[in-house]
């Protein structure tokens, strides 16, 4: 590694699908920003979260440890990781540490008062700091704030659970007396970057490790009227065959509870889902329809959504260069995990298709990984951490469950993996029906082990778009088991124990 190399900026963003940006090829999004970065950087094409969903993904990569290891594996968890992050390491280290933006390493039905937020970092702003800058402004005072919860715009935020939903409220109420679009200086992105851009200031002669977390493609998601929107030609396919749901059980009672609730895959009818888990034969007959499960005004959105990312990956990029520091400063891009994007009918994400458990990701190493080469073997998002420690020489008493990408070789046999537990209560998950899923990925296939229902096998050689579920032919059996034992020699190692669940 070179060692003019100094600094570290990590940019994430949130339930960015791995294909929506323009360097993949994708049509419905206008990325200069980011396309010019992957231009510089290391691509890697094939890239998985340890979760798909957000706190127990957060969680894991900003440890480097698997979720079940940090106990963490849903979103309405009720307590809160106190591991060593990234923050620690590098503040440990001499670094100047600065988290700004959603962090989301505590479930949104944790009051921020009663844990430790800053999570080793020097500077950190998150949601609270965020509700009380829209206090500043007059952002409160274009609408009709009775409709929303009173602890928004007044008393100490971080005193309250949900203030990620309550705030959303505020925004939609926003929009929907303001043509369904957000002001700049109102986004959440605009204070992330303003709070990093500030930090940057004053802190940037002294060697640093900056993450800055952006917010959108997750809704809500209104951006300001002048951000370009993709034409309906110009969204991607989503070609369906049926066969995906003849094979897959999981399939068929996802979609038949979101048909069931509406389409709404937070419906809290736990009783409803509990009737299609076990009872798998109410949803043989579902339907899908390119009418009913197109998602295309959602899409429209989705992709606006990430071309307005894509001005601030800019704006922090420019900072670096006025500053002086493009050239000996490391630079990660990626996202917390995927979403579905009407792909096999489904939204959001809680499941492990490619759409939902892939990210996309760029390295940039000024002199190392700068050539915008293409890498498509198997890495975690985990991996990262072991990553940065060795590129800055950074100790680390617990070990990492990761590799270091420079130093280490790897092929496409590689075992990568991710897990969940049902992100909004440990019995029945809505939107899946499995209690526990650990899922790992190695050469050609994908294969889900799940505590409640039948396993799950793709040959991704011969079926990409994972239609053909192969986990109960007899003939596959043998790989099935494989499979399940890659599973038990690593994840099997880190048991889940919090106050919901104790699986093994």
């Amino acid at each position: 590694m070179s060692k003019k190399i100094k600094n570290a900026v990590w940019i994430l963003t949130d339930s960015q699908h791995h294909k929506a940006v323009g360097y993949m090829g994708c049509d419905a999004v206008k990325t200069p920003n980011l396309d010019k970065l992957a231009e510089s950087s290391r691509i890697f094409t094939n890239a998985f979260c340890q979760a798909p969903v957000c706190v127990p993904s957060r969680e894991s990569f900003i440890t480097g440890r698997y979720c079940s290891d940090v106990g963490i594996l849903h979103n309405k968890h009720e307590h809160a990781s106190d591991a060593e992050t990234l923050g620690h390491l590098f503040r440990k280290a001499g670094y100047k540490t600065c988290f700004s933006g959603k962090s989301n390493f505590i479930s949104d039905n944790l009051k921020f008062a009663d844990h430790d937020m800053k999570r080793g970092f020097d500077k950190y702003a998150d949601w609270d700091d965020y509700l009380q800058y829209l206090r500043y402004t007059d952002f409160f005072s274009k609408f009709d704030k009775s409709k929303i919860p009173a602890f928004c715009h007044e008393g100490d935020p971080s005193q309250h659970s949900f203030i990620e939903g309550a705030v959303n409220r505020a925004v939609n109420h926003f929009a929907s007396q303001h043509d369904g679009h957000l002001e700049d200086h109102y986004t959440q992105e605009y204070y992330a970057y303003k709070c990093a851009s500030e930090w940057l200031d004053q802190n940037h002669k002294d060697p640093f490790f900056l993450f800055l977390s952006l917010y959108r493609p997750h809704a809500p998601l209104f951006v300001p009227e002048h951000v370009s929107v993709p034409e309906i030609k110009d969204l991607p396919d989503l070609p369906w065959d049926d066969t995906d749901l003849k094979t897959t059980a999981s399939l068929r009672q996802r979609l038949a509870y979101l048909n069931d609730s509406g389409g709404n895959v937070y419906s809290p009818n736990v009783d409803t889902a509990n009737e299609y888990a076990h009872n798998p034969e109410l949803s043989e007959n579902v339907k899908r329809s390119a009418e009913q499960n197109s998602y295309d005004p959602f899409r429209l959105s989705y992709f606006k959504s990430i071309n307005y990312i894509d001005e601030y990956v800019g704006k922090i990029l420019d900072k670096l260069d006025q500053l002086g520091h493009r050239e000996d400063t490391m630079i990660i891009f990626t996202s917390d995990h995927g979403d579905m994007l009407g792909e096999h009918g489904l939204n959001l994400k809680m499941c492990f298709y490619d759409a939902s458990v892939k990210v996309p990701l760029l390295v940039r190493i000024p002199g190392t990984w700068d050539q915008g080469e293409r890498d498509n073997r198997p890495v975690m998002l985990l991996d990262l951490a072991p990553t940065l420690c060795n590129i800055f020489n950074i100790q680390n008493d617990n070990a990492f469950s990761g590799m270091d990408l420079i130093n280490q070789s790897w092929d496409q046999t590689r075992p990568v993996f991710s897990e969940i537990v049902s992100a909004f209560n440990a019995e029945t998950a809505q939107y899946g029906f499995e209690t526990h899923t650990r899922m790992v990925c190695s050469g050609n296939w994908k294969y889900l082990h799940k505590s409640e229902g039948p396993q799950e096998l793709f040959d991704k050689e011969n079926d990409p778009l994972e239609n053909n579920n192969l986990g109960e032919d007899p003939k596959y059996q043998h790989i099935c088991v494989k499979m399940k034992q890659m599973i038990d020699d690593h994840l099997g190692r880190y048991p889940v124990k919090n106050k919901k669940v104790v699986l093994q």
